[in-house]
C-alpha cells in the first residue's frame, strides 16, 4: 500500500518549533553586512532572519532590535562574537593605518570612493552587548568564537531566548551541548573564508568536508 507524502512533514522539526519560525532557515547573520530590512524579510517569509551586530556598540545594538521590530513581529536573531579581543589593533597606530591606506588609496580613488580617516581603536566589549540582548528579551541569540558565561547562558534560558552557538569541530559542539545551547550550528572547514574555532586554532581545527553529524 502506497504511503502518502507529506509535503509539510520537512518543516515540522525541533528547530522549527523551539524557535517558533514556519522553515528550518535561519539567514546567515553576515557581521557588517547586515540590514533590519533583510533580517525583517526573511522572518516575515517564515525562517529565522538574522542580524550580525559584533560591530556595534551598545546603543547602536538597541536601534538596530528596535527597528527590526517595527519590520515584523516574527522571531529573529542577534548576533555576536564572544571573543572581541584583538591584541594587534591595540599595537597599530596611525602611521601603520596610512601605511596600509598607501596600497589602496589609488584604487579608491579610480573609482571615485572617499579615502577612509584614521580613528583610534576603541575596543567593544562582549558583556556590553549581550547586556542589551538581555534587556531587550531577543527572540534568539546567536553567537560565535566561543561560550557566554554560565550567567548569561542563565539568563538567556530565563528569559525564554533561545541560544544558537557556533562549533568548527565535534569537540567544540559537545562542549556547546554540556554548556546547555539550543541550538548548535555545525560550521566547515572553510566557514565563508574564516574560521570561527574557539577551543584550539584554527588550523588545529580543520574538518574533512564541511559539516558534521
Amino acid at each position: 500500500m502506497a504511503t502518502q507524502f507529506d509535503s509539510t512533514s520537512w518543516t515540522r522539526t525541533g528547530l522549527t518549533t523551539r524557535l517558533g519560525i514556519e522553515y528550518p532557515i535561519i539567514q546567515g547573520p553576515l557581521g557588517g553586512l547586515s540590514s533590519q530590512r533583510l533580517t525583517a524579510a526573511v522572518s516575515n517569509f517564515g525562517g529565522l532572519g538574522s542580524f550580525g551586530a559584533h560591530g556595534l556598540k551598545p546603543d547602536e545594538i538597541r536601534k538596530v532590535i528596535r527597528e527590526i521590530r517595527s519590520l515584523t513581529s516574527k522571531p529573529f536573531a542577534i548576533n555576536l562574537w564572544v571573543s572581541m579581543e584583538d591584541e594587534g589593533a591595540f599595537a597599530s597606530g596611525e602611521s601603520a593605518f596610512h601605511r596600509s591606506l598607501s596600497h589602496l588609496s589609488k584604487h579608491i580613488e579610480d573609482v571615485q570612493g572617499v579615502l577612509p580617516s584614521y580613528m583610534p581603536y576603541d575596543p567593544i566589549h562582549f558583556e556590553d552587548q549581550v547586556r542589551v540582548l538581555l534587556e531587550e528579551k531577543v527572540p534568539a541569540f546567536s553567537f560565535i568564537y566561543g561560550i557566554p558565561s554560565k550567567e548569561i547562558l542563565d539568563e538567556c534560558h530565563h528569559r525564554r531566548i533561545a541560544i544558537i552557538g557556533t562549533a568548527t569541530t565535534v569537540d567544540e559542539a559537545i562542549a556547546l551541548d554540556v554548556a546547555g545551547v539550543d541550538i548548535v550550528v555545525a560550521s566547515g572547514f572553510e566557514a565563508g573564508g574564516h574560521r570561527g574555532s574557539f577551543l584550539r586554532p584554527a588550523e588545529e581545527s580543520l574538518l574533512i568536508g564541511s559539516s558534521f553529524h
